[in-house]
């Protein structure tokens, strides 16, 4: 460190009262709501993720408040992340990550009991009920 960098922090550091509160504004703001802006985006990804949310997913899944999960909901609606909530308080996901996911889940399970079929069958047919062994006698 030079002299002309240990100056410049020791004149910081005699003006920093003088200066406006401004970080302690912005804290207000977020203690008012009850949470962080990297807490309000995992919101948004877990409703949008998961197609629904209502304020006991947030309380339970981000370790909220319940009036800062009210807060949180509110807010994802009016920014047009989820819809209107219905009578239980649930609200859908206005553009979720998966539209398709019920329909991809029922179509591998079909795959699968296919795959289980048709694997019965060739043991039933290729298996007569003797242990294998890999030397012949």
């Amino acid at each position: 460190m030079n002299r002309r960098d240990f100056t410049k922090s020791l004149a910081a550091l005699g003006l920093a009262p003088a200066l406006p509160a401004m970080p302690a504004a912005a804290s207000a703001s977020t203690a008012a709501s009850g949470f962080t802006p990297y807490m309000y985006g995992l919101g948004a990804h877990l409703a949008r993720t998961h197609g629904q949310c209502s304020p006991a997913i947030l309380m339970q899944k981000l370790r909220l408040a319940p009036d800062a999960a009210q807060a949180m909901q509110a807010q994802l609606m009016r920014n047009g992340i989820l819809t209107a909530s219905n009578t239980a308080g649930l609200a859908t996901a206005a553009q979720p990550y998966m539209r398709a996911a019920p329909a991809i889940n029922s179509a591998v399970a079909g795959v699968e009991k296919s795959a289980r079929r048709i694997a019965r069958k060739w043991i039933e047919t290729h298996h007569d009920g003797r242990p294998e062994t890999d030397q012949e006698s």
